[in-house]
């Protein structure tokens, strides 16, 4: 999960000051009174849902459910879990009639099920979000207008005139975005000059790819490279692997969680309590069989409470998180409760022939709109499978853009072959947990 801090789509000043002014407020209510805020923003979500969503009308009806019904928080669960199968089935009447009235913007994401995931965010949305992340930043000492450094690939595969640049520097926003696709311990004194000329106080990345560059700097000797903080998002940040990233960067590591379609939200605060903001959505735990007496551990169902274009109301996230049974209060005094651990994807890394570690190359599932479901195998150092379920409008141009766009990642050497299949054989290759990218290749430091 990330904001872009992109100023056109998030730059609505009085909206977002008086947001941001509240949060700062919220952090430090007790959590019945976080509840009580919940509950509010939940009638007015649900209410309308029900006037102006007609999947949500017909279900609300069928259910016999009234939104002004509603007095905790436990009647959401009358009504049923939203799966991203229904979201894709019944996309069209997800939507708001109204929904142009909150400028929403069509979003896409496989995210790291490798499934196609379409869906509206929107004005009150980006506000929320936005306000959110400068809450969580502030947390570490940011401040708006410090520069902030960002290992990212969105911004170089839309803009290919760049996509051999080891960054971009927008200096409006003090944004400066480091090329993960050309990330490569060959390349590691490119991205050290380009972060001594910056001198970014912050840098924010996926959890492996923070922990790679780490080791590429220590393997290098390099140690005058520091910020005020890390964060590490996208992935589970492993223990160990925060100890090196702490160690290299001489910094704390913040680490969070949260999904493209904006109804979790889990972050880290500075004392190390991992806290759901409560501001921001409403989360359940469907409970797993795995849980004990002390903890219960379950897949994350969220319900939006700002998003009115395309309100998602019980999303089956389809992460796992762990929460203690007891309620535990953090040090740092804030009322945001707090959960155990984040028991999210963690993602392998492909590594082309060239030595370049790629860490978020599942990405091309949500550049190439005709693609139902992917994964991404790699055989050896030379030999990439893709495995593709075609959507009806999948035609010969998506298999050349799609091709383009993994070449873009992978360079001219590797063999990359596509497997055409469909889902349930590309699910029951493995009874675990599904992973998008799967190697064989594993890569060291000597």
């Amino acid at each position: 999960m990330s904001v872009d801090l992109n100023f056109r789509d998030f730059f609505h000043p009085v909206s977002i000051l008086k947001l941001r002014r509240f949060l700062e407020k919220s952090q430090w209510f007790s959590q019945e009174k976080l509840q009580r805020y919940q509950l509010n923003r939940l009638r007015v979500i649900l209410s309308h849902a029900y006037e102006n969503v007609p999947y949500y009308r017909s279900l609300f009806s069928e259910l016999q459910f009234n939104p002004q019904d509603v007095t905790s928080l436990d009647d959401l669960k009358k009504i049923p879990i939203l799966t991203k199968d229904i979201v894709r089935k019944n996309f069209n009447i997800l939507i708001a009639r109204n929904a142009k009235s909150f400028n929403p913007v069509l979003t896409r994401t496989s995210g790291t099920s490798g499934e196609s995931v379409e869906f509206y965010l929107d004005r009150p949305s980006n506000i929320l979000e936005f306000c959110y992340y400068w809450r969580y930043w502030s947390w570490a000492g940011y401040r708006i207008g410090d520069t902030f450094a960002e290992f990212g690939n969105f911004y170089f595969l839309t803009h290919r005139e760049d996509i051999h640049k080891i960054h971009h520097f927008n200096p409006f926003t003090k944004r400066l975005i480091l090329n993960g696709i050309l990330f490569s311990y060959e390349n590691i004194d490119k991205y050290i000059e380009v972060i001594d000329k910056h001198k970014p106080l912050f840098l924010k990345g996926l959890a492996s790819t923070l922990y790679i560059f780490a080791l590429f700097l220590k393997k290098r000797g390099q140690s005058n490279l520091s910020f005020k903080a890390v964060f590490s998002t996208g992935e589970m940040l492993i223990e160990s692997q925060r100890a090196v990233i702490e160690e290299v960067f001489q910094c704390k590591v913040f680490d969070s969680y949260g999904h493209m379609e904006r109804t979790v939200a889990i972050s880290e605060c500075p004392n190390g309590g991992y806290h759901i903001n409560l501001e921001y959505g409403i989360m359940e735990i469907e409970q797993q069989k795995n849980s004990n007496e002390e903890s219960r551990i379950g897949r994350i169902i969220g319900t939006s409470l700002h998003n009115f274009s395309m309100p998602l109301l019980r999303y089956d996230v389809g992460d796992l998180v762990e929460i203690k049974k007891e309620s535990i209060y953090c040090s740092c005094k804030r009322g945001l409760p707090l959960i155990g651990k984040i028991h999210g994807r963690q993602e392998d890394s492909v590594i082309t022939p060239d030595g370049r570690v790629l860490t978020s190359i599942y990405m091309i599932f949500e550049l190439v709109e005709d693609i139902e479901f992917g994964q991404i195998i790699q055989k050896d150092k030379n030999r990439l499978v893709l495995r593709i379920v075609k959507k009806e409008s999948y035609s010969a141009e998506s298999e050349t853009k799609l091709l383009s766009i993994v070449r873009d990642f992978v360079g001219d050497i590797m063999k990359i072959d596509i497997d055409y299949t469909n889902i349930e054989e590309i699910k029951k290759q493995d009874s675990h947990k599904f992973r998008v990218v799967v190697s064989n290749c594993k890569w060291d430091m000597n």
